[in-house]
């Protein structure tokens, strides 16, 4: 292969590998507050998608603008989920009367009404927006890197990082912390479990409003679109460690570099099976995940 085409692959895996870490972030800490596979994460994400376009044919906001509205709408459209579908389950859990599976159903009915809701709402044609912006590029090491694509890579860095602080140095963010390693204990030193629960939900869903709005300038939209993304998540979350944000990066990353280089050797659609295939032999070696913890 031409050391060049090989660069550039790379390149393009790192900055589609970052986005798929960014939007891993919300599941990853969902699941690792909660302890709920968000089988609807993927959903989420192409709600925000339409949110963003509607934005932009009703009202010609561009995408990037929009976020300040996808992001509080997929917020409280989270919060509005786990207190009002979810939250009862935990209920009925504590007593003993479902198994734990239940929450993963519960978020596949979610899942199917969503995207069933927004078939029904938009039809199956698929939808884009047009923006000067979406095609421009810039030169790295003298190979033309899309710039939407970039500014998603370097979106989920910062947003990653911006979390992990958050976590780690507010008084919400601990509790969530304390709330994910012991819920019993936390209620007992006065944090109000379901609230944070709710709020974390929230937050896992608003990261997807922003992405939501990163990835409609390059990306068309369907009602299946969030499917693919939803699946990758699963894949990244698992690859980089449940509930580490910096294992999201990494495994998003190296799903991304994996894909793009072997998509010049075969084709996409065998390069995202292979990927099933690094996916298995990663957790051979890694039960837990490469920054995962036991």
């Amino acid at each position: 292969m031409d050391p060049i085409i090989l660069i550039y692959a790379v390149i393009n895996g790192v900055l589609l590998g970052g986005i798929y870490g960014g939007v891993a972030l919300g599941l990853s800490l969902i699941f690792g507050v909660l302890r709920v596979i968000n089988f609807a994460h993927g959903s989420f994400l192409m709600l925000a998608m339409y949110a963003s376009y509607a934005l932009w044919t009703a009202f010609g906001i561009h995408p990037y603008a929009g976020a300040v509205v996808t992001v509080p709408l997929l917020f409280a459209f989270g919060y509005f989920t786990q207190a009002v579908i979810i939250a009862p389950l935990f209920k009925r859990e504590a007593a003993m009367v479902v198994e734990p599976l239940g929450a993963l159903l519960l978020t596949t009915g979610v899942f199917l009404v969503l995207d069933n809701s927004v078939l029904m709402t938009f039809g199956p044609d698929v939808r884009s927006v047009s923006t000067e912006f979406a095609s421009g590029s810039i030169s790295l090491l003298s190979l033309p890197v899309n710039i939407p694509r970039m500014i998603g890579c370097l979106s989920a860095l910062l947003l990653a990082g911006g979390l992990a602080y958050w976590l780690r140095h507010t008084d919400m963010g601990r509790a969530i912390r304390a709330t994910a390693q012991n819920r019993d204990a936390a209620a007992l030193s006065g944090i109000h479990v379901g609230k944070i629960y709710n709020i974390t939900f929230g937050i896992g869903a608003g990261i997807l409003g922003l992405f939501g709005a990163l990835l409609v300038p390059f990306l068309s939209i369907t009602p299946t679109t969030g499917l693919g993304f939803g699946i990758k998540s699963f894949l990244v979350v698992v690859l980089g460690g449940i509930g580490s944000i910096p294992g999201s990066l990494l495994g998003g990353i190296l799903l991304g570099v994996f894909e793009s280089v072997a998509s010049q050797f075969v084709t996409a659609t065998s390069a995202s099976v292979f990927s099933f295939c690094l996916f298995i032999a990663v957790l051979l070696v890694r039960p837990n995940g490469l920054l995962g913890r036991k």
